[in-house]
Protein backbone atom coordinates (compact mmCIF):
# COMPACT_ATOMS: atom_id res chain seq x y z
CA UNK A 1 0.00 0.00 0.00
CA UNK A 2 1.33 3.32 -1.34
CA UNK A 3 1.12 6.44 1.23
CA UNK A 4 0.86 9.33 -1.40
CA UNK A 5 -2.98 8.14 -2.78
CA UNK A 6 -4.05 8.63 1.03
CA UNK A 7 -3.25 12.23 1.25
CA UNK A 8 -6.96 12.68 0.15
CA UNK A 9 -8.33 10.51 2.37
CA UNK A 10 -6.16 12.70 5.10
CA UNK A 11 -7.54 15.79 3.48
CA UNK A 12 -11.36 14.57 3.60
CA UNK A 13 -11.15 13.49 7.96
CA UNK A 14 -9.60 16.74 8.45
CA UNK A 15 -11.84 18.82 6.37
CA UNK A 16 -14.87 16.86 8.25
CA UNK A 17 -13.50 17.38 11.76
CA UNK A 18 -12.72 21.00 11.14
CA UNK A 19 -16.28 22.24 9.52
CA UNK A 20 -17.81 19.70 12.77
CA UNK A 21 -15.97 21.97 15.12
CA UNK A 22 -17.50 25.06 13.40
CA UNK A 23 -20.70 24.14 14.31
CA UNK A 24 -23.08 26.78 14.20
CA UNK A 25 -21.71 29.91 12.74
CA UNK A 26 -23.54 33.28 12.60
CA UNK A 27 -26.06 33.52 9.07
CA UNK A 28 -24.87 36.06 6.99
CA UNK A 29 -27.59 38.81 8.14
CA UNK A 30 -26.59 38.37 11.74
CA UNK A 31 -25.86 41.23 13.65
CA UNK A 32 -22.65 42.34 14.62
CA UNK A 33 -23.14 42.12 18.29
CA UNK A 34 -24.25 38.21 17.81
CA UNK A 35 -21.17 38.05 15.49
CA UNK A 36 -18.89 39.34 18.25
CA UNK A 37 -19.95 37.05 21.22
CA UNK A 38 -19.95 34.18 18.69
CA UNK A 39 -16.13 34.19 17.84
CA UNK A 40 -15.63 35.31 21.63
CA UNK A 41 -17.40 32.27 23.31
CA UNK A 42 -15.72 29.87 20.55
CA UNK A 43 -12.15 31.19 20.43
CA UNK A 44 -10.37 27.93 21.23
CA UNK A 45 -12.54 26.28 18.93
CA UNK A 46 -12.42 27.95 15.89
CA UNK A 47 -8.41 28.43 16.41
CA UNK A 48 -8.25 24.40 16.24
CA UNK A 49 -10.61 24.48 13.40
CA UNK A 50 -8.68 27.01 11.17
CA UNK A 51 -5.84 24.85 11.83
CA UNK A 52 -7.58 21.63 11.01
CA UNK A 53 -8.51 23.17 7.30
CA UNK A 54 -4.89 24.77 6.56
CA UNK A 55 -3.79 21.35 7.08
CA UNK A 56 -6.47 19.90 5.02
CA UNK A 57 -5.41 22.33 2.10
CA UNK A 58 -1.99 20.64 2.52
CA UNK A 59 -2.86 17.53 2.20
CA UNK A 60 -5.33 18.44 -0.63
CA UNK A 61 -2.41 19.50 -2.63
CA UNK A 62 -0.61 16.52 -2.54
CA UNK A 63 -3.81 14.46 -3.46
CA UNK A 64 -4.14 16.55 -6.61
CA UNK A 65 -0.59 16.69 -7.42
CA UNK A 66 -1.16 12.45 -7.05
CA UNK A 67 -3.91 12.34 -8.77
CA UNK A 68 -2.82 14.67 -11.81
CA UNK A 69 0.03 12.48 -12.06
CA UNK A 70 -1.80 9.07 -12.37
CA UNK A 71 -4.42 10.90 -14.89
CA UNK A 72 -1.77 12.04 -17.21
CA UNK A 73 -0.36 8.61 -17.79
CA UNK A 74 -4.20 7.72 -18.92
CA UNK A 75 -3.60 7.09 -22.61
CA UNK A 76 -7.19 9.26 -23.48
CA UNK A 77 -6.24 11.79 -21.12
CA UNK A 78 -5.50 14.48 -24.28
CA UNK A 79 -2.40 15.39 -22.42
CA UNK A 80 -3.51 18.26 -20.95
CA UNK A 81 -6.77 17.04 -18.38
CA UNK A 82 -4.05 16.50 -15.57
CA UNK A 83 -3.59 19.98 -15.40
CA UNK A 84 -7.01 20.57 -14.98
CA UNK A 85 -7.02 18.36 -12.29
CA UNK A 86 -4.32 19.99 -10.35
CA UNK A 87 -5.29 23.23 -10.95
CA UNK A 88 -8.46 22.29 -9.42
CA UNK A 89 -7.00 21.30 -6.39
CA UNK A 90 -5.13 24.35 -5.73
CA UNK A 91 -7.77 26.66 -6.21
CA UNK A 92 -9.75 24.30 -3.52
CA UNK A 93 -6.86 24.52 -1.16
CA UNK A 94 -6.51 28.52 -2.11
CA UNK A 95 -10.31 28.52 -1.04
CA UNK A 96 -9.47 26.60 2.20
CA UNK A 97 -6.81 28.77 3.39
CA UNK A 98 -8.22 32.83 1.91
CA UNK A 99 -11.85 31.44 3.97
CA UNK A 100 -9.25 30.43 7.06
CA UNK A 101 -7.20 34.09 6.93
CA UNK A 102 -11.13 35.73 7.00
CA UNK A 103 -12.28 33.55 9.70
CA UNK A 104 -9.20 34.15 11.52
CA UNK A 105 -9.72 38.21 11.40
CA UNK A 106 -13.55 37.66 12.94
CA UNK A 107 -11.25 35.75 15.84
CA UNK A 108 -8.66 38.46 16.17
CA UNK A 109 -11.69 41.46 15.70
CA UNK A 110 -14.28 39.93 18.25
CA UNK A 111 -11.94 40.89 20.83
CA UNK A 112 -11.19 44.07 19.78
CA UNK A 113 -13.70 47.11 20.94
CA UNK A 114 -12.71 49.33 18.40
CA UNK A 115 -13.97 46.91 15.84
CA UNK A 116 -17.20 48.27 14.81
CA UNK A 117 -20.75 46.06 14.74
CA UNK A 118 -21.48 46.46 10.91
CA UNK A 119 -17.65 45.60 10.17
CA UNK A 120 -18.32 42.20 12.03
CA UNK A 121 -21.50 42.27 9.88
CA UNK A 122 -19.96 42.26 6.87
CA UNK A 123 -17.28 40.47 7.12
CA UNK A 124 -19.32 37.79 8.63
CA UNK A 125 -21.27 38.11 5.25
CA UNK A 126 -18.39 37.55 3.80
CA UNK A 127 -16.90 34.70 5.04
CA UNK A 128 -20.64 32.23 5.20
CA UNK A 129 -21.29 33.02 1.63
CA UNK A 130 -17.32 32.16 0.54
CA UNK A 131 -17.64 28.85 -0.60
CA UNK A 132 -17.57 29.22 -4.12
CA UNK A 133 -13.71 28.95 -4.64
CA UNK A 134 -12.92 25.08 -2.86
CA UNK A 135 -16.51 24.13 -4.16
CA UNK A 136 -15.02 25.10 -7.37
CA UNK A 137 -12.06 23.57 -7.43
CA UNK A 138 -13.31 20.31 -5.88
CA UNK A 139 -15.36 19.90 -9.38
CA UNK A 140 -13.27 20.98 -11.31
CA UNK A 141 -10.79 18.34 -9.75
CA UNK A 142 -13.15 15.90 -10.21
CA UNK A 143 -14.07 16.71 -13.78
CA UNK A 144 -10.88 16.47 -15.07
CA UNK A 145 -9.63 13.42 -13.51
CA UNK A 146 -12.93 11.61 -14.79
CA UNK A 147 -12.90 13.16 -18.49
CA UNK A 148 -10.02 11.80 -18.64
CA UNK A 149 -10.43 8.23 -16.91
CA UNK A 150 -14.10 7.20 -18.14
CA UNK A 151 -13.75 6.45 -21.62
CA UNK A 152 -10.01 4.97 -21.35
CA UNK A 153 -9.59 1.74 -22.14
CA UNK A 154 -6.29 1.43 -19.76
CA UNK A 155 -7.47 3.30 -16.73
CA UNK A 156 -6.26 3.41 -13.00
CA UNK A 157 -9.99 3.86 -11.86
CA UNK A 158 -12.87 1.49 -12.23
CA UNK A 159 -15.35 2.82 -15.23
CA UNK A 160 -18.15 3.64 -12.41
CA UNK A 161 -15.99 5.82 -10.41
CA UNK A 162 -14.62 7.90 -13.22
CA UNK A 163 -18.28 8.22 -14.40
CA UNK A 164 -19.36 9.22 -11.07
CA UNK A 165 -16.22 11.77 -11.00
CA UNK A 166 -18.10 13.40 -14.00
CA UNK A 167 -21.56 13.48 -12.80
CA UNK A 168 -20.41 14.72 -9.23
CA UNK A 169 -18.29 17.64 -10.87
CA UNK A 170 -20.79 18.43 -12.82
CA UNK A 171 -23.38 18.90 -10.19
CA UNK A 172 -21.35 20.95 -8.26
CA UNK A 173 -21.68 23.68 -10.29
CA UNK A 174 -25.40 23.61 -10.43
CA UNK A 175 -27.07 26.10 -7.71
CA UNK A 176 -28.96 23.91 -4.38
CA UNK A 177 -27.06 21.16 -5.64
CA UNK A 178 -23.33 21.88 -5.70
CA UNK A 179 -23.51 21.58 -1.54
CA UNK A 180 -24.64 18.28 -1.49
CA UNK A 181 -22.96 17.09 -4.48
CA UNK A 182 -19.47 18.73 -2.53
CA UNK A 183 -19.81 16.35 0.58
CA UNK A 184 -20.28 13.25 -2.44
CA UNK A 185 -17.00 14.39 -3.74
CA UNK A 186 -15.60 14.22 -0.53
CA UNK A 187 -16.78 10.64 -0.97
CA UNK A 188 -15.16 9.91 -4.15
CA UNK A 189 -11.98 11.15 -2.95
CA UNK A 190 -12.36 8.89 0.16
CA UNK A 191 -12.73 5.99 -2.34
CA UNK A 192 -10.47 6.84 -4.94
CA UNK A 193 -7.43 7.30 -2.24
CA UNK A 194 -8.02 3.87 -0.99
CA UNK A 195 -8.39 2.43 -4.61
CA UNK A 196 -5.24 4.25 -5.63
CA UNK A 197 -3.07 3.07 -2.74
CA UNK A 198 -3.59 -0.63 -3.26
CA UNK A 199 -3.32 0.09 -6.79
CA UNK A 200 0.13 -2.05 -8.53
CA UNK A 201 3.12 0.28 -8.73
CA UNK A 202 2.69 1.62 -12.57
CA UNK A 203 -0.42 0.02 -12.56
CA UNK A 204 -1.82 2.31 -15.87
CA UNK A 205 1.17 1.74 -17.65
CA UNK A 206 -0.40 -1.41 -19.46
CA UNK A 207 -2.35 -3.06 -21.88
CA UNK A 208 -2.87 -0.11 -24.66
CA UNK A 209 -0.34 1.68 -23.34
CA UNK A 210 2.56 -0.32 -22.96
CA UNK A 211 1.70 -1.80 -26.71
CA UNK A 212 1.52 2.27 -27.79
CA UNK A 213 5.41 2.72 -26.18
CA UNK A 214 6.80 -0.62 -27.73
CA UNK A 215 5.16 0.62 -31.49
CA UNK A 216 6.79 4.32 -30.60
CA UNK A 217 10.06 2.44 -29.92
Amino acid sequence: MRIAPLTGLVAVALTLVAFLLFGDTPDYDATGSQVRAFYIDHEAQTGVSLYLLVLAAVFFVFFAAHLASVVRDVPASGGWLHRVVLGGGLLLAIGFLTGAGVTLALVDLADEPTASGPALQALNAFNENFFIPFVGGMGLMLLGAGLATARAAVSPLPRWLASAAVVIGVLVFIPWVGFFAFMAAGLWVVVTSVLLSRRPQGGARTGTETTGTAARR
